[in-house]
């Protein structure tokens, strides 16, 4: 009796699967070691499989980037709609990327700390479409801090070049304590019992990125 097929949802299930562990594996081994056999001994299944979701590592690497943005920018968007007014959104905003950050170490070490292929990489090869998807939602995610911070009045008197300035130092500080806590130096900085998503922490964090959006 032959084999009945995958419902969509199922099949959805799956590629999630194989997108998480994607991310977990090359945080884990790194891109160059990340090979679809491996993912498959992670996945407890042969190779076969994956290759009838994906034709090859980078279409597979690329999807798995892909969402994990679509994730983040999907997690920043729902703190927003969390906000009264749009000071209170952009706190929040800020608060969540920084959380997302903490309790997705994996995630966001590959989307913004590892060494590994960008769209500019794959321009001209067969992979280019599932970089520019990638690369669209990346640009989704900096053109919605853009948007939430300008609503907040604090750019009001910045523009084109100036409003991306701003936006690059502000992240700097979150991606910077970030990366300090995913790598535990915050345990040498700050001590080893500082929680480092306390409440108090993050909105000293929060009123830093702030400040320097008013100088």
């Amino acid at each position: 009796m032959p084999k009945k097929p995958r419902s969509e949802q199922e099949v959805q299930k799956v590629r999630e699967e194989i997108l998480d562990k994607t991310l977990e594996l090359i945080n884990e081994v790194g891109y160059e070691n990340f090979t679809m056999r491996k993912l498959a001994n992670k996945l407890n299944m042969t190779a076969t499989p994956i290759y009838q979701y994906y034709k090859n590592k980078d279409e597979l690497y690329l999807a798995a980037l892909t969402q994990g943005f679509e994730t983040l920018c999907n997690v920043a968007e729902k703190a927003r709609d969390e906000g009264k007014d749009p000071m209170e959104r952009l706190r929040f905003v800020i608060r969540d990327v920084i959380l997302f950050g903490l309790e997705h170490p994996g995630v966001y070490n590959i989307l913004f700390i590892s060494a590994v292929p960008k769209y500019y990489d794959y321009v001209g090869t067969e992979n280019e479409d599932a970089a520019k998807r990638e690369l669209d939602a990346a640009m989704r995610f900096r053109d919605f801090l853009v948007e939430v911070a300008e609503e907040s009045g604090l750019l009001d008197d910045e523009g084109g070049e100036g409003v991306l300035m701003k936006l690059l130092s502000g992240f700097c500080t979150v991606h910077g304590y970030v990366a300090l806590a995913n790598s535990q130096i915050t345990d040498y900085l700050l001590g080893p019992l500082v929680q480092t998503d306390s409440p108090e922490l993050v909105d000293f964090l929060i009123d830093t990125v702030l400040e320097n959006y008013q100088k």
